[in-house]
């Protein structure tokens, strides 16, 4: 039964969209969040950082890393798609001024890791998840190394 319960529960974690959480803390001790910061969800600098990011699915997948699109209108998913997570809040909670262009790293405990104008390499970026108590241990048990 508990078998079960542990299955139907994976089950449900895997196929629920990003688009369907209601703010950040969602995804808190599950996720790594990169949150790509501009007055448009489509700026030059926005798309470029995603490119970058993007060229590394399986990079990103391994750390357990979502990207989202942020805007003083709405928050988007990597993808494009409208999410129901407030823009106001993140703003605020992470003390965004309305001119900054740039990525925020969230670790999995929700705290601000990396805070930089756009661009930032891949590689930064991957180095400072590494670096990571929890991402260490995560790769000692997965065998990654």
């Amino acid at each position: 039964m508990r078998f079960l319960t542990f299955t139907i529960y994976a089950i449900i974690m895997t196929f629920s969209h990003t688009s369907e959480a209601q703010g950040l803390n969602d995804y808190q001790w599950k996720n790594r969040i990169l949150l790509l910061v501009d007055k448009s969800s489509s700026s030059e600098a926005l798309i470029s950082q995603l490119e970058v990011l993007n060229a590394d699915k399986k990079a990103l997948k391994e750390r357990d890393l979502i990207i989202f699109r942020i805007t003083p209108d709405e928050v988007l998913t990597s993808n494009g798609e409208k999410t129901k997570i407030g823009q106001n809040e993140i703003y605020k909670n992470y003390n965004l001024e309305s001119n900054f262009k740039g990525v925020i790293l969230l670790g999995k405990d929700g705290g601000v890791k990396m805070r930089q104008p756009f661009e930032v390499k891949t590689q930064k970026i991957f180095a400072l998840i590494d670096g990571m108590p929890m991402r260490k241990r995560e790769i000692r048990e997965s065998g990654e190394d």
